[in-house]
């Protein structure tokens, strides 16, 4: 048949409209309304309500907070982090996070971008604090790129293009007073991210929590992800963040050896 497809494969059209959903969606940095989704797709209201709103209450999707439009869900991510390259990723990053975790005594934790947001693919909690260590950290987490240690790393590194494209037209989300909440003031940040060569999150997410990240390269020195340690401030006190901060940098700098080892050529 045309295309590729099998008989089976015309037979259930509902299968292709439900990937389709999900494939516009992972694209869409800002979501999509639900008239914008029935358009892209030509699927009929009545058919595309039916794959919405199951997608929804599988966790495949979430409403946006105007309630206007719908977005990638957490259950996309953990198909996400079990896929083959990503789960070399993770094993290509797993031993630094463990030595991180040990040394700093604070939890680790690997992320990758995808579309404006930032996807947790792996964490590492010190030994004593295995079953207690910062719960708020788990695989598949989705977490904002502009008041994140990990997410900074992540858009400090983009080309020009890429980050004009990924920042245009969208509202920096304000979660504390402490949050950058302007474009202009990000940048200027980002630059010194780049030059320091980690990003540090002084309670710009949630109060009374920081974080410190830096980046891992492959062979083109793009960043395939963003290693780093996140606590409360008793555990991350400020005269500590220098020290945390070389700590942090070193394990990127190992990753990316052990990156370059696993992967001669880029993913």
């Amino acid at each position: 048949m045309d295309g590729g497809l099998t008989e089976a494969d015309v037979r259930l059209p509902a299968v292709n409209r439900t990937v389709d959903v999900i494939q516009l969606l992972s694209c869409a940095d800002n979501g999509l309304t639900f008239s914008e989704i029935c358009r892209t797709l030509g699927i009929p209201k009545s058919s595309a309500h039916y794959l919405i709103q199951t997608l929804l209450a599988r966790g495949f999707l979430y409403r946006n907070a105007d309630a206007h439009t719908y977005a990638i869900g957490l259950g996309v991510p953990e198909f996400f982090t079990a896929s083959g390259a990503l789960h070399d990723l993770r094993n290509a990053l797993h031993e630094s996070l463990l030595k991180l975790a040990r040394t700093a005594d604070l939890t680790a934790v690997a992320t990758v971008l995808r579309g404006a947001q930032a996807v947790t693919l792996e964490k590492a909690n010190p030994p004593q604090k295995e079953s207690t260590g910062n719960r708020g950290n788990w695989t598949g987490r989705r977490i904002d790129v502009h008041c994140t240690a990990q997410g900074k790393i992540h858009l400090a590194y983009l080309r020009g293009p890429e980050l004009e494209n990924l920042l245009r037209d969208r509202s920096l989300a304000c979660y504390t007073s402490k949050t950058i909440c302007s474009t202009s003031n990000l940048k200027m940040h980002l630059a010194k991210v780049r030059s320091s060569g980690f990003a540090f999150n002084d309670e710009e997410h949630i109060v009374g929590v920081r974080g410190i990240a830096a980046p891992v390269f492959n062979g083109a020195r793009c960043v395939v992800a963003a290693i780093g340690l996140t606590g409360s401030v008793d555990e991350m006190p400020q005269e500590e963040i220098p020290k945390l901060a070389q700590r942090v940098m070193s394990a990127g700098a190992n990753a990316s050896r052990r990156f370059l080892e696993s992967f001669p050529g880029d993913i």
